[in-house]
């Protein structure tokens, strides 16, 4: 049984806004890395977020090749989703 709460938390945490922003995060910059035709400018806001992870992560690890970070690039991607979607509950 899912009580009213529960439904709220996971709305919260699973809801349409965050998978929409996470998707447009994460995506666009996936399929450029895949291919780089497919590089388009909706895949700035990941670069920007990816590019800051990245050179913070070279500072503190520097032996680390650039694939690592994207295990905490989709994490990273995924709190900020969270926030836009608590952002987005409130004001709506």
């Amino acid at each position: 049984m899912s009580t009213d709460h529960e439904s709220s938390l996971r709305r919260l945490v699973a809801g349409p806004s965050v998978l929409v922003t996470f998707a447009l995060l994460v995506v666009p910059l996936t399929a450029g890395s895949l291919d780089g035709r497919l590089m388009t400018p909706l895949a700035y806001p990941g670069y920007l977020i990816m590019m800051v992870g990245s050179s913070f992560g070279s500072y503190l690890f520097p032996n680390f090749a650039l694939w690592v970070f994207w295990f905490p690039f989709v994490v990273g991607c995924y709190g900020i989703s969270v926030v836009v979607g608590i952002l987005f509950r409130a004001v709506r």
